[in-house]
């Protein structure tokens, strides 16, 4: 039972951490749509991308 109760928090914790990895941008993106928060609005008009929605990894 214990490495039951093991291997599904590992898996929660896999499923969240990916959850996570997206930026707002990538979500978009996969939406087929652009980032429409305004700092990233305002980024792309300056040709750029929003430093704090998309840090560098």
């Amino acid at each position: 039972m214990n490495i039951t109760k093991l291997i599904l928090a590992g898996v929660i914790a896999l499923v969240t951490a990916t959850s996570y990895a997206e930026t707002c941008c990538e979500k978009a993106k996969a939406a087929g749509k652009d980032c429409a928060h305004p700092c990233c609005v305002k980024a792309k008009a300056d040709g750029k991308v929003c430093e704090k929605c998309n840090p560098k990894k």
